[in-house]
């Protein structure tokens, strides 16, 4: 059986290297994004609670609005009768 080259085993060597600092850029790059996907989710969710509380003032608002209209529908309807 031949003996293994040893240049080739350095150029193997050489190489798995150069994948492993490419694999902790990429780790630490999909780190990096992580965290930034984890504030945006956290601020979508603090909008959607906004829009949540001024529907939930939109929809107070309008039923005043609609009270208020009612009775002064009411009490024109009972001047016009006197």
């Amino acid at each position: 059986m031949a003996e293994p080259d040893p240049t080739v085993a350095s150029h193997t060597l050489v190489l798995l290297r150069s994948m492993d600092r490419k694999l902790d850029h990429v780790i630490e790059t999909l780190g990096r994004h992580d965290v930034r996907l984890g504030r945006l989710e956290r601020d979508i969710g603090e909008v959607k609670s906004d829009l949540v509380l001024l529907e939930n003032r939109m929809l107070t608002q309008t039923n005043e609005i609609l009270r208020i209209v009612h009775r002064l529908n009411e009490q024109d309807a009972l001047a016009s009768q006197n």
